[in-house]
């Protein structure tokens, strides 16, 4: 029987199976909490990570080696590539192609929560150029 997962968007809430865990300063600036949503044994194929991020917090540049679909639940994300800085609202999605560099998380002035969705297996690249994402982001109003 298949069970139906919860996801408070303004929090990250424990279960049985899935705690909730601070996310690393080597690749985010300010307070984010991750919470895997679905494991290895749930599916073979998706990853699934909640993701809450406190007021001005955001992740360092990054390149996955995977497609990535973020999937805004709560706030407004600010999204960053080498074509600038785009907000997604809350009911809207980016897809972030694989092997493009980027950076996302919440505005200056509010939390957000984004589900991140990818194939299962994938691996992510901390150690790329960090370019101009600081002064990208301090323009967001």
């Amino acid at each position: 029987m298949v069970e139906p997962i919860k996801i408070n968007p303004t929090q990250p809430e424990p279960d049985a199976l899935h705690a909730p865990y601070k996310g690393s300063e080597k690749e985010f600036v300010g307070d984010v909490t991750l919470k895997r949503l679905v494991w290895a044994g749930d599916s073979a194929d998706v990853e699934l990570l909640g993701v809450w991020f406190d007021t001005g917090a955001y992740t360092k540049p990054h390149i996955h080696d995977v497609d990535q679909v973020l999937h805004v639940l709560e706030g407004t994300c600010a999204y960053g590539d080498e074509n600038g800085v785009t907000l997604v609202h809350a009911g809207e999605l980016i897809i972030v192609p694989k092997d493009v560099w980027h950076w996302h998380g919440a505005t200056p002035d509010a939390p957000m929560m984004h589900l991140s969705i990818r194939k299962m297996g994938n691996s992510t690249n901390w150690e790329v150029e960090e370019k101009n994402w600081r002064e990208e982001y301090e323009k967001i109003k």
